[in-house]
C-alpha cells in the first residue's frame, strides 16, 4: 500500500467505486470518500434518481442509518467550506499584497498586517490545493477554521492600522490608493473579512436536513 497520502486516497476511491458497481450493477454518478473521525473512512455514492449508497471502512453498505446520515452530513458540510475557501482568490489576495508592499512599507503596522496577511492566505491556499482535501474530513474542518483565523485576524489588524489614512486619502499617492483598493477588493473575494466558523454555522443545520434525505434515499436497508 502506498505511503502517499494522495495515492492511498486515490487506490480507495478506486476500489469504492468498484464496490459500489459491483453491489448495484452500475456504476455512481459520484463518489465522496468521508472522514467523520481520524481514522476510518466511509465512501457515499451517488446514483441517478437521485439515490445513494453508503459504503462502510471494508467496503460493505452501510446498515445504520445514524451513521449514514453521519456520513451525508460531513460530505455536504464539507462541500460548503470547498465553496467558502477559494485557493486562486487566497493567491490573488496574496498578489494584491504584494504590489502595496512594492510601493511602500510605511506606516509600519500597515505593511507587516499585509505581508501577515499575504503569508497566511499562501497557507490556507497550499492547505486547499493538497490532494488530500478530495476527502471530506470532519477534523480538518477544525484545521481550515484555525488558518483561515489567522488571515482573518491579520486582515482585521490591517483595518485598524488604516483607519487613520481614510481621513487622508487626498493626500496619499494615486498609485498607492489604487492598490490599497485592489487589495481590499481581493479580500473581500476571498472572504476573509469575516470569520469562517460563523459563516459555515448557518448551514450547518440545512446539512442536517440534507442528510436525512439521503439517508432515506439509501438503496439498501437501513435500521
Amino acid at each position: 500500500m502506498s505511503t502517499n497520502p494522495a495515492e492511498a486516497l486515490l487506490s480507495q476511491l478506486t476500489a469504492a467505486h468498484a464496490a459500489a458497481t459491483e453491489h448495484l450493477g452500475i456504476a455512481p454518478l459520484g463518489l465522496r470518500a468521508v472522514e467523520v473521525t481520524g481514522g476510518a473512512r466511509d465512501y457515499l455514492c451517488a446514483f441517478d434518481g437521485p439515490s445513494f449508497l453508503c459504503l462502510g471502512a471494508g467496503l460493505a453498505p452501510e446498515t445504520s442509518v445514524r451513521r449514514v446520515e453521519q456520513v451525508a452530513s460531513a460530505s455536504l458540510v464539507w462541500e460548503q467550506l470547498e465553496a467558502l475557501i477559494d485557493g486562486d482568490r487566497l493567491e490573488d489576495l496574496a498578489a494584491a499584497s504584494a504590489r502595496v508592499l512594492a510601493i511602500t512599507n510605511e506606516p509600519a503596522a500597515m505593511s507587516e498586517s499585509i505581508a501577515m496577511v499575504a503569508e497566511h492566505a499562501l497557507s490556507l491556499a497550499a492547505w486547499r490545493a493538497q490532494p488530500e482535501r478530495a476527502l471530506a474530513s470532519l477534523p480538518q474542518i477544525d484545521v481550515a477554521c484555525v488558518q483561515h483565523e489567522r488571515v482573518f485576524r491579520s486582515y482585521e489588524r490591517f483595518v485598524g492600522a488604516t483607519e487613520g489614512l481614510v481621513a487622508a486619502q487626498d493626500e496619499l499617492a494615486p498609485d498607492l490608493v489604487a492598490a490599497l483598493r485592489s487589495f481590499e477588493e481581493a479580500a473581500g473575494r476571498a472572504g476573509v473579512g469575516e470569520r469562517l466558523a460563523p459563516r459555515l454555522g448557518p448551514v450547518i443545520e440545512a446539512c442536517h436536513d440534507a442528510a436525512t434525505q439521503i439517508a432515506a434515499d439509501h438503496v439498501t436497508p437501513l435500521t
